[in-house]
């Protein structure tokens, strides 16, 4: 896998996406600092969600931080079956990729088109850097869960604990921050074994799509 985003052609959906100041296309459930932010934790509450972590970030101002997700788009994009990476809805008809550590039971980035998957494990250096560890899963559909803040330990570290989607006495136990995609029916291939699979033949031709 190449760890050059500026060699590896974009598909057209992650083109349009905001860059950062070095010109690289940013993820849609990227979390942006703006010149103001100081790093506190917002908190509010709705009878839908009960108490939930917010943001007020908006893609293209201030500074994106790669590795941090907004919470509020990671949870969009999870209901909606939109990708995490291009923004854009997922048919019901395609299937899907989560990329994740091997044999993960469920994940906390939104699903991937297929697309936008592989383009992922190409630029991305801590996906090109953890080589076999890496694993693609894919799937139609998936089943969503809740991750809860329970509390915080004397050390200041936050306790977390899983919810059933949806769950009403979750509402007043806990505070929401993500929600967690559990694949159903899920394909499991290393990263770089089913990226290989999605290059072009050196015959011209192209291989059958994974699925």
């Amino acid at each position: 896998m190449s760890a050059s985003w500026r060699t590896v052609p974009m598909p057209p959906r992650v083109a349009e996406l905001p860059r950062n100041s070095a010109g690289r296309p940013v993820p849609g459930n990227i979390a942006w600092h703006g010149v103001d932010d100081d790093g506190s934790i917002l908190l509010t509450r709705s009878p839908e969600l009960g108490g939930h972590i917010t943001c007020r970030c908006t893609p293209g101002l201030g500074t994106p931080v790669f590795g941090e997700q907004c919470p509020v788009r990671q949870r969009e994009f999870m209901t909606r079956r939109r990708c995490g990476l291009c923004t854009k809805y997922i048919a019901t008809t395609e299937q899907l990729a989560f990329i994740g550590e091997t044999n993960a039971a469920y994940y906390l980035e939104p699903p991937l088109h297929l697309s936008c998957a592989a383009y992922a494990l190409q630029v991305c250096p801590r996906l090109h850097a953890a080589g076999d560890r890496i694993e693609v899963c894919l799937t139609h559909t998936y089943t969503l869960a809740e991750d809860r803040i329970t509390g915080m330990t004397p050390e200041g570290d936050l306790v977390r604990a899983k919810f059933r989607f949806g769950d009403p006495i979750a509402r007043d136990l806990a505070v929401l921050e993500f929600y967690l995609a559990f694949p159903d029916a899920p394909e499991r291939r290393s990263g770089p074994a089913w990226l290989l699979a999605q290059q072009p033949r050196h015959d011209g031709e192209h291989p059958t799509p994974e699925r």
